[in-house]
């Protein structure tokens, strides 16, 4: 019983934000091409870093939204609970490890706020990803079956969503930079 209470708290925080597929867009792999419009008042290199930074996150948000399964059965063995947990701790990492990818292959910070922002967004997301990796793989070392390993995967995975609290507006990361605030008004990737 605690397995289906601790996937059903795990389904219910992935599919709180969900959109229905018909709201997937047909290339949902590709970026469009963004040209950043000019402002006499924000700093053209501020807002591509900005737009950058906001898109790796927002990146996150609706990738975990399009994966999302409000349709997927309650398992009813310890089996079908590993599969489903496996698939969730995957799908965790991998997300993650994106934005972290992301954020390291963003240009140099312009402004000692940025690398701020940016550095602890890394550390918030490389420390899900990590967790949600060590989990997985220790459910996948897991005898099939096994009563015991879907209850720690379970709490693994909330733990790992725990973790990224607080990350799904990066611009709130930078409210103390009016330069920043500035350029992420004028960064498409920031309006998400």
């Amino acid at each position: 019983m605690r397995i289906v209470a601790a996937l059903l708290g795990a389904g219910l925080l992935l599919t709180a934000c969900e959109r229905t597929p018909a709201e997937v867009p047909p290339s949902h792999y590709l970026s469009p091409v963004v040209t950043i419009p000019p402002s006499p008042l924000a700093d053209p290199n501020l807002v591509r870093w900005m737009d950058g930074f906001c898109t790796a996150v927002h990146g996150y948000r609706d990738r975990a939204r399009r994966e999302a399964d409000p349709t997927r059965p309650l398992p009813r063995t310890a089996a079908e609970a590993q599969q489903q947990l496996g698939a969730d701790l995957g799908g965790m990492a991998a997300r993650t490890g994106e934005v972290v990818g992301k954020l390291d292959a963003l240009s140099a910070a312009p402004v000692p706020a940025a690398e701020t922002a940016r550095r602890a967004f890394v550390a918030k997301f490389s420390k899900a990803r990590d967790r949600a990796a060590a989990a997985k793989t220790r459910l996948d070392r897991a005898k099939p079956g096994d009563q015991a390993s879907p209850g720690p995967a379970a709490e693994a995975l909330e733990q790992a969503q725990q973790d990224i609290e607080g990350t799904y507006d990066p611009v709130g990361a930078v409210t103390a930079s009016p330069e920043l605030m500035l350029a992420a008004d004028n960064a498409p990737g920031c309006k998400s």
